[in-house]
């Protein structure tokens, strides 16, 4: 990086002792902290950048043994989150959340769509049967989904604004496609985590150059403002004195942590491609998207990340032999009568699998350290599915579970409860979470306001 002489703006010669407003215009105006100080806030601290990471797996839940017992905070997991216990303390489930499945398509076909986006697909064209019977064609969604809705309005600090990753969630087609950067713009995930990691770190973790050359551009602007910011602590009342102190010493505490991430950026030791069906190796796939997608997180490549595994629409041939699921594909087993305790049971082994790779993923976030806390601390992390129930298609009781704390502004540990109540007012909290103000989301919302009680 060229090193460049910063003109101290005028405004901060014209007084010995500056007032707040005329400080924090001329800080602005420099621009030279603008990558690390927000402006002064009432503590001096610099918050730790939060994640916002969407996840998805097919065809709802056995509600019966996916929900929790107990009450808000004294809450026992169920037999299907279990696996979570680990993480109990760091999660919101939340139990009673509806879809309003409005628009054309077919349940699964339209419900991958709406879970993020909240808005119908689009019709696009008639079509008449030889029996004189007709209706509509679907085309791809009509909105963007929250994660690129909140990066519309906040802006990427990061190299890539968002990445999305997958696994067998292949199909040009609106049933297997979740993100939208907006209308008609469905954003395909990564698929092959060999391939992704060599895009996206491979050739980073080889040298590490460039993360290094990022590194150095952020500590060589504290070294050419330091002089200016130890004259500007004389000019200012004591009191923002010590909070531009403050601001100096987070900075420091984000070269730190960026030095602690550092063996995370490198990215995961993948080995060697698995040949020559992806397909035929499911779990090992889904655990190295999983790996990663947790090193594009802690390397900062992106904040914004989604992982969507298989698809809404159906997933024929399709079964889960590593968990002893070998007679029926997952979408023929969710069709099941409610009485069949043979499908209940391998479908609750299935979703059981779900929330053990879920937690993984959790694992691997708690594992990095982060300030005063971890990369799952400082994340928003939220699983959801395309419909609450599988043989009825109903959109009732659709489950989701968040984790992480959002950097301080999510309080966790805790089960709530509701009844019916549209899943709008939990994208709507989404934003609210981070950063960007509004009450309504969705072309299908017709209420107002964030989820009650989540924060």
């Amino acid at each position: 990086m060229t090193r460049k002489s910063i003109q101290t703006p005028p405004i901060w010669r014209k007084s010995p002792r500056l007032g707040r407003r005329a400080f924090l215009s001329g800080l602005a105006a420099s621009g030279a902290l603008g990558p690390f100080i927000p402006l002064l806030n009432a503590s001096g601290a610099e918050p730790a950048p939060v994640r916002l990471i969407l996840w998805y797996t097919p065809h709802g839940t056995i509600y019966d043994n996916w929900k929790p017992s107990g009450g808000e905070t004294d809450f026992a997991l169920s037999p299907i989150l279990s696996k979570l216990q680990r993480h109990r303390d760091k999660l919101v489930i939340l139990d009673g959340l509806k879809v309003k499945a409005d628009g054309v398509g077919a349940p699964h076909t339209k419900g991958l769509p709406l879970l993020w986006t909240a808005s119908p697909l689009i019709e696009d064209r008639t079509f008449t049967r030889e029996d004189g019977s007709g209706g509509r064609y679907h085309g791809w969604n009509s909105a963007a989904s929250v994660d690129q809705f909140i990066l519309s309005k906040l802006g990427a600090l990061t190299p890539y604004p968002s990445l999305e990753f997958g696994v067998r969630s292949e199909g040009n087609h609106p049933g297997n496609r979740m993100i939208y950067a907006g209308a008609e713009a469905p954003l395909a995930p990564e698929q092959d985590p060999w391939q992704a990691f060599k895009r996206l770190i491979g050739e980073i973790g080889k040298s590490g150059e460039e993360i290094e050359r990022m590194r150095a551009e952020r500590r060589s602007v504290l070294d050419l403002v330091s002089s200016e910011i130890s004259d500007i602590q004389k000019r200012v009342a004591s009191e923002d004195g010590k909070k531009i102190g403050a601001h100096l010493n987070a900075v420091r505490e984000i070269e730190s942590r960026l030095s602690v991430t550092r063996a995370a950026c490198e990215g995961p030791a993948l080995g060697e491609p698995v040949p020559p069906n992806l397909a035929d190796n499911t779990p090992v796939v889904f655990d190295r998207m999983i790996e990663l997608m947790t090193a594009t997180l802690a390397c900062d490549l992106t904040r914004v990340a989604s992982m969507q595994f298989r698809k809404g629409e159906n997933d024929g041939g399709y079964t889960y032999d590593w968990v002893g699921v070998t007679s029926q594909e997952h979408h023929q087993l969710s069709h099941s009568a409610d009485e069949d305790t043979r499908a209940r049971a391998a479908l609750t082994k299935i979703y059981t699998w779900y929330a053990d790779r879920f937690a993984y993923f959790l694992d691997l976030l708690a594992a990095i350290p982060e300030g005063d806390g971890s990369l799952l601390d400082n994340s928003l992390v939220v699983w959801g599915s395309e419909i609450g129930k599988g043989n009825s298609h109903s959109f009732l009781k659709v489950p989701f579970v968040l984790a992480g704390g959002a950097a301080g502004r999510l309080k966790t540990g805790r089960y709530l409860q509701y009844d019916g109540v549209d899943h709008n007012r939990l994208l709507v909290s989404l934003c609210q979470l981070m950063g960007v103000n509004v009450d309504t989301f969705g072309k299908t919302d017709a209420g107002r306001g964030p989820l009650p009680g989540l924060v």
